[in-house]
């Protein structure tokens, strides 16, 4: 994937996320109360977690294999990232 076809990927990434995200908040109000905010703080915290051992395995991953184009690890990272976020927040609206 070239670099302008990458790009173009994760903006239309980006707009869908904060398409839906605005979306879900919108139509659930999730924000407004306490409930919202926890769940909303739990995701992030999980989250983070996943990302920062997908940075750890993306430095080990470039510095094992130098062919590795860090601009694709991070995009994916981003990716997991939001599309993650937007996952666990949906898993804890239902669970909790």
């Amino acid at each position: 994937m070239s670099s302008e076809a990458l790009f173009l990927f994760i903006t239309a990434v980006t707009v869908l996320y904060w398409f839906m995200f605005y979306t879900f908040m919108k139509e659930s109000g999730q924000m407004k109360d306490e409930r919202g905010r926890r769940i909303n703080q739990i995701a992030s915290e999980k989250i983070l977690i996943v990302v920062q051992m997908l940075l750890l395995v993306g430095i080990l991953a470039v510095n094992a294999f130098p062919s590795t184009n860090p601009v694709k690890i991070l995009a994916l990272i981003y990716i997991v990232a939001i599309f993650g976020h937007a996952a666990l927040r949906y898993y804890y609206l239902r669970v909790m």
